[in-house]
């Protein structure tokens, strides 16, 4: 059961959205809205908050999964989010700060 679960994920994504200083993020909902007007040509996907400013992307096509982080980044105006390879021992809390935007 444990290695079907694994399975399923082979075709999610982590995401952290860098916010500009003094922003206020926003809600998983409204993050979730901006994405699908970017996003529009892709099949079904999802989004979930995993606390600190990570969320996990789940797509139902590797494709799609593929196509999304052909891009490094993307532009939320304001903020970005960057996306890395999902894995199983994903824990936000011990993730370091790698990046920052600098004027």
């Amino acid at each position: 059961e444990y290695d079907v679960g694994i399975e399923t994920c082979k075709h999610n994504l982590h995401g952290r959205v860098i916010w500009p200083k003094g922003s206020t993020p926003l809600r998983v909902e409204a993050l979730r809205e901006k994405l699908r007007t970017v996003w529009k040509d892709l099949g079904k996907w999802g989004i979930t908050s995993l606390g600190k400013g990570f969320y996990e992307l789940v797509f139902s096509s590797l494709e799609d999964a593929q196509k999304v982080r052909s891009i490094a980044s993307w532009n939320l105006n304001p903020g970005f989010l960057k996306l890395f390879a999902w894995c199983r021992d994903f824990n936000p809390n011990v993730q370091q700060q790698t990046s920052a935007q600098v004027w």
